[in-house]
């Protein structure tokens, strides 16, 4: 659905993270969209948009602040009865605290962003992430 069109949408996710030990950290996300999408904006028919998202990782905490992150990733949207799978690897440093930044690459098609149709989410990116 590139281009335009509109949605209307309702999205939970529940995330968490827990230390198996000082230097590993294993993690798992679920996302769900509940909504519907239509072609154009002047009117038009409304089609399902459901899908799920799931998501599992590890990151591995190692020397000089640095942590290495692996995911594999799964998104399945229900009308289209399309399933995509991958990876994501990155690595980040921990500037303060409760802050760090770093680079990656995506190497499946679609974001964790449950309201972007668009799979167009393939190659390198760089993130800033806050902690509290």
């Amino acid at each position: 659905m590139l281009g335009d069109y509109e949605q209307r949408s309702h999205i939970a996710s529940i995330d968490g993270i827990y230390d198996l030990t000082k230097r590993i950290s294993l993690g798992a996300k679920y996302g769900l969209r509940v909504g519907e999408v239509r072609a154009g904006r002047t009117g038009g028919a409304w089609f399902s948009s459901a899908a799920q998202l799931g998501i599992l990782r590890g990151d591995l905490h190692l020397p000089f602040n640095l942590d290495l992150l692996v995911e594999g990733r799964v998104l399945h949207v229900h009308l289209a009865k399309d399933t995509r799978a991958g990876i994501l690897a990155a690595m980040y440093r921990k500037i303060y605290k409760n802050m760090k930044v770093g680079m990656g690459w995506n190497f499946t098609d679609f974001s964790d962003d449950l309201t972007d149709f668009d799979y167009d989410d393939h190659g390198f990116f760089v993130n800033l992430v806050g902690e509290f």
